[in-house]
């Protein structure tokens, strides 16, 4: 029930609200040149992904806490980019800190789990050796299996970090704290949420990356599967996609602030100011 209320209320705010995929599309075509730095000598294509990378650093931060806060505001009624300055300012040390503990955990995390898949290979392999392709596609799979337990089951736990810092006004420590506690509470519900997001996004992210294969295989070498296009043509459509993942992600950034608040015990906001919510 909280998913589908969440997802009305979502659709609701995003059509009184298309700012919000204006900024999510800003976003994106500042990283056009990130997407086409392949089609310059490699010296430039360089120099382009380490200032992607410093971007994504620490700006990342600051337009994630503002989204977060237009998206608040946008649940209740109606909000503008003065909210993304407003809440990217006064989250950006707590999302900027948060941020970089992730990328920290993700990699130490990464880690562990080859370690794990490691161990579970050495444990087994004397006996898959004399087995057939049925059973090593077994420890395969259980391997794999090992290997995303370990990545996710954390991030599960800790996904609403961002929202509990912006919405809450926690720390970065703190905003992890309280998402732990509140999907602890709602197991079921978030796994619901997590399984359709992660679904859903993983589809949509597969159609959105079609251009961008599009554009590798031309520099490199046009396939019968991709044939050899005009560089317009498929400059036309990686912008196409940066249009459709705008409109997703501002869809889904809503969805996950409109979730969380439910999950935060704040129910029939939609429409109201934030003084008059009520809590269930």
């Amino acid at each position: 029930m909280s998913v589908l209320q969440s997802l009305r209320s979502a659709g609701g705010a995003l059509r009184r609200n298309p700012i919000l995929a204006g900024v999510m599309l800003l976003v994106l075509l500042v990283q056009l040149p990130t997407q086409f730095a392949q089609l310059m000598a490699p010296t430039g294509a360089i120099v382009v992904s380490l200032g992607s990378i410093l971007v994504t650093v620490f700006v990342t931060p600051f337009v994630f806490a503002g989204l977060v806060g237009m998206a608040e505001e946008a649940l209740d009624g109606d909000t503008g980019f003065g909210t993304l300055v407003e809440a990217g300012k006064k989250h950006y040390a707590s999302m900027l800190g948060a941020y970089l503990l992730v990328f920290v955990g993700v990699v130490a995390l990464a880690f562990v789990g080859v370690a794990v898949v490691g161990g579970l290979g050495v444990a087994v392999s004397p006996a898959a050796a004399g087995a057939g392709p049925l059973a090593n596609a077994g420890v395969l799979v259980a391997a794999t299996l090992a290997f995303l337990l370990v990545l996710f089951v954390p991030l599960f736990f800790v996904q609403f970090y961002g929202q509990a810092i912006v919405l809450d006004d926690e720390g970065f420590l703190g905003g992890f704290e309280r998402s732990v506690s509140l999907v602890r509470r709602n197991l079921a519900s978030v796994f619901g949420y997590t399984v359709l997001t992660f679904g859903v996004g993983l589809v949509f992210g597969v159609v959105a990356s079609v251009p961008s294969t599009l554009l590798s295989v031309q520099v490199a070498q046009p396939t019968p599967l991709f044939p050899d296009l005009p560089l317009s043509l498929v400059v036309g459509f990686v912008v196409v996609a940066d249009v459709l993942m705008a409109l997703f992600g501002a869809f889904f950034l809503l969805f996950s602030v409109a979730f969380y608040r439910t999950l935060d015990g704040t129910t029939g906001n939609e429409g109201a100011p934030p003084s008059q919510r009520t809590v269930a």
